[in-house]
């Protein structure tokens, strides 16, 4: 387990603003998805600010930016405490390449 890096979620796309706005985020990593839907585990989520109900892309590397993608969940922001958020567990998006 590597462990969470700030420089690792970005915001991919800012929503409107209001009640109906919806961020969508990008968490780079190398855990396990188990590790990263741990309560607190983006422990600035708040600070770079997402809020409940954001949408995040997690995408899991075997080494960020130069290895391969092993797997990309999509989750959401299901609670916030201090400054970290709590993802949901993820739904695995599955790919197939038959050519």
């Amino acid at each position: 387990m590597a462990g969470y890096s700030s420089s690792n979620f970005k915001l991919h796309d800012g929503g409107l603003s209001g009640v109906a706005s919806m961020n969508i985020w990008v968490l780079e990593t190398v855990d396990a998805i188990a590790t990263v839907n741990t309560s607190g585990y983006v422990s600035d989520g708040v600070t770079k600010g997402a809020k409940m109900g954001d949408v995040v892309y997690v995408r899991i590397w075997d080494t960020i930016g130069t290895g391969s993608v092993s797997a990309i969940h999509l989750c959401w922001v299901i609670g916030v405490s201090g400054a970290g958020i709590d993802l949901t567990d993820g739904l695995a998006i599955t790919a197939t390449n038959t050519d």
